[in-house]
């Protein structure tokens, strides 16, 4: 069964029609509001990962991006008091002076829009029509799902079993090779991962599954609150308490770091990562959640362009839930790509079917793992080899146990199978639990390297030799995913497959 979330924006249209709501509040909007690079992230990006560039792997910080690309110091303030003029709360700022939140009478919102749009210097809105690029928030968007499923309940919701509730966290550890990293004294201590989510959660939850299965450290984690205070919904607290989960028991030391949008939206999505990125703290993001790119308006992509290349500028990796619909979009019946999977500045992490019965992990493609090519991003130059097949953006890059089959218990509350309002063993697939677990190995990395951040993941795997391909991934090599097929090297099922873990990290970490 997969769970999906429905845009609040869609409701807020619902209200505006007269279904729920007085005429008064549909009169007002909060939006983001996203003002002219002078410098495009997209250079910045490419500076850092360039080996010909002076900044290659030096990365911005967020006060160098707004010293480089933000607007002066003068024409954000005169906006600024423009807005205020105008009767616009300014609700929030971003450190970067690149977004703000405003809040206001629609009318006055949907005109400045249209004034920054045709670039109306002299109209109304001067000096916000030369300074505005977008304006998020005003029209419905598209909905975000969970890339989860939960595997029907074998053995008892209090004790996870092998037999009962799935591949286990000490199977997990010795079959991908983490128990060598850890023997090497790397927990995760000092990095910080950032879980990108929607709603409210249990934090409880997420400590009692650390001490359940001796989790030791002990991540620690909180919650962040930026546009507003969500409300606990279970589905969407299934996926956030999974994410941090696994996250966690794959880099046991490290601080988790929950950012929870209270908007299931374009504009609360563009919030959530401005947030991460002005943070600056996690090098590492988890995000399970996706749409179709069918669904991805022209002004939400170039509005999340910019913030996946800032993410790039900043040495942080975004790992993405590629999708649980194979080489379809939601179960959409039709061959098309996840959103934001596709992005070419993410790592989007695939599915596979893990058998448990030997040594060390032997996986097949999951008939479920999102993957494809994208029909709206060109191939990025670190795909470029690839070859005639792949002709733009292809994905997922890399892949981890997905399978509901040989899925994983985490201790959550779904109340299909037990009381919602208590926790409880659940085992799950999906790529929701493929994505966190290499988020986790990823912190691991991040401490083996020390001060010297490792930046996007991309370049280095693709880049790869085919013999250090064959030594430090695993190559998944059979199944399919509807449309695609799995092969020797990169396909669209799986990428280049899972990773092996320790000689991964002693390679990524010399680099």
């Amino acid at each position: 069964m997969k769970m999906q979330r429905t845009s609040l924006f869609a409701i807020s249209i619902t209200t505006m029609m007269g279904l729920c709501a007085s005429a008064a509040w549909a009169d007002t909007a909060e939006v983001v509001v996203r003002f002219k690079e002078k410098v495009s992230m997209e250079s910045l990006a490419r500076s850092v990962t360039d080996p010909a560039s002076p900044r290659y792997q030096d990365f911005y910080s967020p006060e160098e991006i707004r010293a480089l690309a933000a607007p002066s110091e003068n024409e954000y303030n005169d906006v600024l008091t423009q807005f205020r003029a105008e009767g616009l709360e300014v609700v929030s700022e971003s450190p970067s002076h690149l977004f703000v939140t405003v809040r206001g009478e629609r009318a006055t919102l949907e005109k400045m829009n249209a004034h920054a749009k045709a670039n109306f210097a002299a109209m109304d809105f001067s000096p916000a029509a030369r300074t505005i690029d977008n304006v998020s928030g005003l029209v419905p968007s598209q909905k975000r799902h969970t890339h989860l499923v939960i595997s029907p309940m074998k053995g008892s919701p209090s004790t996870p079993s092998a037999q009962g509730n799935g591949v286990q966290p000490d199977q997990i550890h010795a079959l991908y090779g983490f128990d060598a990293i850890y023997k090497e004294g790397f927990t995760g201590k000092g990095q910080h991962i950032a879980i990108a989510t929607y709603d409210g959660f249990n934090i409880s939850d997420v400590t009692q599954y650390y001490q359940k299965n001796n989790v030791t450290p002990g991540p620690t984690v909180d919650q962040v609150k930026f546009n507003g205070t969500p409300t606990v919904v279970m589905g969407s607290a299934a996926e956030t308490e999974t994410d941090a989960e696994f996250s966690g028991m794959i880099a046991p030391a490290a601080q988790i770091h929950v950012f929870t949008s209270a908007k299931n939206s374009d504009d609360g999505e563009l919030a959530m990562f401005t947030a991460i990125l002005d943070d600056n703290r996690a090098k590492v993001v988890n995000y399970s959640w996706g749409s179709c790119e069918s669904q991805l308006s022209p002004a939400h992509k170039a509005d999340m362009d910019k913030v996946f290349a800032r993410a790039v500028a900043q040495g942080v990796n975004i790992m993405v839930a590629s999708g649980d619909s194979g080489s379809s979009c939601q179960g959409n019946g039709k061959t098309e790509a996840d959103y934001p999977a596709e992005n070419p500045n993410v790592v989007a992490v695939g599915g596979t079917t893990l058998d448990t019965t030997g040594t060390e992990a032997r996986e097949t493609a999951w008939s479920g793992s999102g993957g494809g090519i994208s029909t709206i991003y060109d191939l990025p130059d670190y795909q470029a080899h690839l070859g005639s097949a792949f002709a733009k953006r292809s994905y997922p890059d890399v892949a981890f146990n997905a399978d509901p089959k040989s899925g994983q218990p985490t201790w959550i509350r779904y109340g299909q199978f037990f009381t919602p309002s208590k926790p409880s063993y659940v085992t799950i697939g999906g790529t929701s639990i493929a994505a966190p677990q290499w988020s986790g190995f990823l912190a691991l990395v991040g401490e083996a390297r020390g001060s010297k951040a490792l930046g996007f993941l991309n370049p280095h795997v693709y880049s790869l030799s085919s013999a250090n391909q064959a030594k430090l991934l695993r190559d998944v090599s059979s199944g399919n995913n509807g449309a695609y097929n799995a092969g020797a090297g990169f396909d669209a099922v799986t990428g280049f497959g899972s990773m092996r873990a320790d000689a991964l990290l002693n390679y990524l970490k010399n680099l």
